[in-house]
């Protein structure tokens, strides 16, 4: 493995970097949080949603008000997650207000939102590798993070499982990668893995991202200390047992991909997000990372942020094999919840297009013809961000429409007590059953902690 060997600098130029880096932090920090907190103030509203009631309200806030909650109600079954990190964050919103609010919650999700982006940066600048044309990988990131494509996860406050499994499966990833040995570092890992599972179902596979990391790392090294060979089948096991224990839910079998065709398109589809053409070669925006790792392993040129890019690219690239599966009946574009998981593999995607351009081409003609594959990539990356703002945008609007629609029926019920106030077709209230909602609704201990519905 060659490693880069960082130039020896004065203290009083480490410092002066360091006070440099640190301005550049807090502008990256301000990219990606204004612009959250712009959709968040603008779009969001206080009354709960759907998913919400259930697992929220009746499964949680409920019980904790009348002094029944249980310690495994934290982690039962929600769908086929189990979301223990996104329950204690609505009982921290909760206990922090004593108000039952969506607006406060995803207003608690901007700076989880934008945790996971801001880590990479700085990964890659305590590495030392943000340099020279690789400084392009931060544009790609916080256009990423501070755009509206994720839309539904930053006004839903229930869907901070996504920012909560983003940031679990990079922070073990990175102690795999830059301490590899450290027992402390492993029983992180080990606990983050967990963690990834009882977060969301798809997080079953960061364990298995994991054990190709600390593999790749004894490939590189060509050393498996005993370390390795113990965590790799521990990393495993949790993952074997994630699935093994994943809640089964019925219903949802419609929404699966029903043959190997369907699977194969929308595995290519979710692949070529965020580009916005719908034919199928837009899968080859991963084709260049795909060539480059095995190249670079081969030549042995592998060094620990590639270790690092490779663990987020295998981490997202399962995540897309079992979105479309689980996702991909009829899939013809990506949904908005869903492109949070993608992030990773797009940086990971832009830094080996970067790294293809770094010493490996041996002629002239070689080295162009790579560079002008690198330019083209981030040529689509950047117009197709920007073809998919407006119409993000317009989505955000007409559910904040919506989403006041519901506001406004659920105010009259409270005020009238009159029932056709909810009774409602298609998402004109806030939950399914209109009946259930009204039981809900007529609960004393419900109402002394719903939000004022002004928002």
């Amino acid at each position: 493995m060659i490693k880069s060997q960082p130039a020896s600098k004065s203290v009083a130029e480490v410092v002066a970097f360091d006070k440099q880096w640190f301005l550049i932090f807090v502008l990256l920090s301000a990219a990606i949080i204004i612009p959250r907190w712009y959709y968040v103030e603008n779009f969001a509203v206080a009354l709960p949603y759907w998913d919400q009631w259930d697992s929220e309200w009746d499964g949680l806030l409920h019980p904790w008000i009348e002094g029944k909650l249980r310690f495994s109600d934290f982690w039962k079954p929600n769908n086929e997650h189990r979301i223990l990190p996104t329950r204690l964050m609505t009982l921290l919103s909760f206990e922090l207000t004593g108000t039952w609010s969506n607006l406060t919650e995803a207003r608690l999700n901007i700076p989880l939102g934008a945790s996971t982006p801001l880590l990479l940066i700085w990964l890659l600048h305590r590495m030392g590798e943000l340099r020279g044309t690789r400084w392009i990988i931060v544009p790609v990131v916080v256009a990423g993070a501070a755009l509206p494509f994720s839309w539904e996860n930053m006004l839903i406050g229930f869907q901070s499982q996504f920012y909560f499994l983003n940031l679990f499966a990079l922070s073990a990833i990175a102690l795999a990668v830059y301490r590899p040995t450290s027992t402390w570092a492993i029983l992180i890992v080990i606990a983050f893995c967990i963690l990834s599972v009882l977060t969301m179902a798809s997080g079953l596979l960061t364990p298995v991202a994991l054990a190709v990391v600390y593999f790749l790392d004894g490939y590189i090294c060509q050393k498996w200390p005993i370390k390795t060979l113990l965590v790799i089948p521990a990393l495993l096991t949790i993952a074997v047992t994630g699935y093994l224990t994943m809640p089964y839910v019925e219903a949802h079998n419609v929404l699966h991909a029903q043959n190997i065709t369907e699977m194969y398109k929308a595995t290519i589809r979710v692949m070529g997000w965020p580009l916005t053409a719908r034919k199928l070669y837009i899968g080859l925006v991963w084709l260049p990372a795909l060539i480059v790792i095995p190249t670079r392993l081969i030549h042995k040129k592998f060094g620990r942020c590639d270790l690092l890019m490779t663990g987020c690219f295998a981490w997202a690239g399962i995540q897309i094999v079992a979105l479309a599966y689980g996702r991909g009946h009829n899939m013809y574009e990506v949904g908005s919840r869903y492109t949070e998981v993608l992030h990773l593999g797009l940086a990971a995607n832009a830094w080996f297009i970067l790294r293809s351009t770094e010493g490996l081409g041996s002629s002239r003609r070689t080295r162009i013809g790579l560079q002008i594959v690198a330019l083209t990539f981030f040529l689509a990356i950047f117009v197709s961000y920007t073809k998919r703002v407006d119409p993000d945008l317009r989505e955000m609007r007409e559910n904040h429409e919506t989403r006041l629609t519901q506001t406004r029926n659920v105010s009259l019920y409270l005020k009238t007590r009159d029932k056709t106030a909810l009774q409602k077709t298609g998402t004109q209230i806030p939950y399914p059953n209109p009946e259930r909602l009204q039981q809900m609704l007529d609960n004393p201990a419900l109402l002394r902690i719903l939000p004022p519905l002004n928002k």
